[in-house]
Order: structure tokens, then sequence, then C-alpha cells
């Protein structure tokens, strides 16, 4: 167990009082960089919108990587908050570095500590250090409500689906009200895509397939004007790669087509698109056998989860294992006003990462 616990808890406090949106996280990084060279001997690498930390081992052989989140959500008033709990993920890898000088692992030690997971810019980013520093393995957790506190929630293969955000602005030409046949309403085409949208979602699939409308915008107040463009908003996600790429690749023909086939023209934007976090089996299975030796409860969820998360984007480059912390059954849920990180879980997840660094 972590000897500076109290230390690290109330760094996440500290932090959890500073939250910035996704690539803002200025304060925030600069505390945890304080943090760490205040208190540990590793080196401390400024990239700009985010930092490492390296421990030098004497081992010349593959490195080793552990990533946290520093972002906040951007609520509906436009105040970021921690309300997803990347104040306790920072926190807890701030905790690992201590445990790492004392444990004096021979293995190269890579933290990461990232912003930007929200819009999933953040690991896009960071990933490149991958390459740069021939990391072989990488791991990485999230708090997760509903679940007994300390419950490890771990699946092999598909951890959290891949989704992207789908705007489709359709360009008409408005008419009088009166005479609609004069114009070109965009509200039948964005009326097809949402039905076929929906006729694709309930197809025979692998696995997870799910479209949402978020919103829409057509025409104007003005009764006596049929409306001449229109947004439809949607989010696409699933499971398996190959069937999230058709999903998205059938939507945007859909839109192209019914557009030209009516007279009008289409833009179509793609918004925060996540890549599906897919777990390696050897990996997994250590994080598997260091939780059950601490004497932890692991549970292998029924199906992935349908959030995103955008560690997918270490694991197209490396081997690696993304997992869950349960944070109990009756806290509130992620993103929602009252939530806030448990810290009784930091020791856990502190152990966890100190038990993988032995396992390897």
């Amino acid at each position: 167990m972590l000897t500076d616990i109290k230390k690290i808890q109330e760094l996440r406090r500290k932090l959890h009082t500073i939250p910035e949106p996704s690539m803002q996280e200025h304060k925030t990084k600069q505390l945890l960089m304080d943090f760490l060279r205040r208190n540990t001997g590793l080196t401390v690498v400024d990239r700009g919108e985010w930092f490492y930390a390296h421990y030098r081992g004497n081992d010349t052989g593959d490195a080793i990587a552990f990533r946290a989140d520093y972002d906040a959500v951007v609520c509906k008033d436009g105040c970021p908050r921690h309300i997803c709990g990347h104040d306790g993920h920072s926190a807890i890898l701030a905790g690992f570095a201590l445990e790492l000088e004392k444990m004096k692992p021979r293995r190269n030690v890579y933290l990461i500590f990232q912003p930007g997971e929200e819009t999933g810019e953040g690991a896009f980013l960071c990933s490149h250090l991958i390459d740069e520093c021939g990391i072989k393995e990488i791991y990485a957790i999230h708090n997760i409500p509903g679940y007994a506190q300390n419950e490890i929630l771990l699946l092999p293969g598909t951890f959290a689906c891949a989704s992207t955000g789908m705007e489709i602005f359709i360009q008409g030409s408005p008419s009088h009200a009166a005479y609609p046949e004069q114009g070109r309403n965009p509200v039948s085409v964005i009326a097809d895509l949402i039905m076929y949208m929906d006729s694709i979602v309930h197809e025979r699939h692998r696995g997870i397939v799910l479209g949402t409308v978020i919103g829409m915008d057509v025409g104007s107040r003005s009764y006596g004007v049929s409306a001449g463009n229109g947004t439809v908003r949607l989010t696409l996600r699933a499971e398996y790669r190959e069937e999230y790429e058709e999903l998205v690749k059938k939507i945007q023909q859909r839109a192209e087509q019914k557009s030209m086939e009516q007279g009008m023209t289409c833009r179509i934007r793609l918004i925060e698109p996540f890549p599906a976090t897919i777990n390696d089996s050897e990996c997994a299975d250590k994080v598997k056998k260091t939780a059950e030796s601490l004497g932890l409860h692991v549970t292998t969820p029924k199906e992935p989860f349908r959030w995103s998360e955008d560690f997918g984007y270490y694991l197209q480059k490396t081997k690696g294992a993304f997992w869950g912390v349960g944070t109990g059954e009756n806290c509130s849920g992620l993103h929602t006003a009252e939530y806030e990180f448990d810290d009784a879980i930091i020791g856990t997840v502190i152990d966890i990462y100190a038990g993988l660094m032995k396992a390897i």
C-alpha cells in the first residue's frame, strides 16, 4: 500500500479545484509537473500541450508505459468540472511515480500525463511516444460508478466502442411555403437518413452497432418560408472496427446520394472520432492475475462499454490493457453534476500498477 496516500489524496483534491477544458489544461499540467519534480527524481519532459515522466531503469530492454488523462468535462453552462474522475487518474499516476523509485525496477518506465481525452485529441497526440521510445506495453484505468468499490472490470478484446460524431449539412433552396415545389427542402433527405441509420442498426451484426440522433436544425421560424437548408447531427458507434467503418461509410454515401438525387448538396464533418479500445489478451491476463493476487474481485462484463475512450490510439501502436475500477454501486454516474472521484480506489490502482511491474 502506498505510504504517501494522504499526499496523493491532497493532490487529487487540488486538481479537482482547477478543472480545465480539453487541450487547455495549463494549470493542471503545471501542478502535476511541479509535484513530480518536488517529490521524485524522475525526469519530467515537457512536450508543450502534455508531458511525461521517465523512470530510467538499468535494463535497456523493452519499455513499459502507464497513462493518465487530466482534462475536465465542459458542462452545459460552459464551465469545466471534474465529473469524470480524471483528477483521480492523474493523482494515481503521480502516486505510482513515488512507488517506482522505491521499487527500483530494471525496465524503463514512461508515465504519460495526457490532455484532451474528452475530445479524443490527447491520445492521438501523445501516442507518438510509443514509437519514439520503443514502448512495448501500456496500461491505464477508468473509474466506473455502479460497481462495487475496488471491483475490477476487465475484458480481453474490445473494452470500449469506437465512435464518432457526424454533422451532415444539406443545402437546398428556400421557397414560399405555399409553393414548396419551387424550392428544395432538405427535410425529406434528413428524414431518410434517420430512417436509414435506424435500419442499419437493426440489422444482424457481429457486435454492438448503434446510431443516435443528437440534434437537428432545419429552416427557420418564418412560417411563410419552406426550409432551404438543414443540419442533422448523429453519433455512430460500434464494437468492431470493420462494422464501425462500414456504418460511417454507408451514412456518408447515403447523404451524398440522396442530396444529389434531389438537386441539393451536402457537407459532412466527422467530430471527435474515437477508435475502439481493444485490449491485448496477454496483457489483460497479466492485469487479472495481478488483481487477484491482491485479493481483488475481477468481473468480466457481458459486453463492451458503449462509451468511447481515446486509449484506443495507443493500442493501435502497441499491446496493452485498459480496465475499470468500481467506485460503488450507489455512486453518482459519470458526467453528472454530483459526481466526484472516490479517493478510496487510489491505493488499489497503484498496488495493481506496482504488481504489474513485478510480474513483467
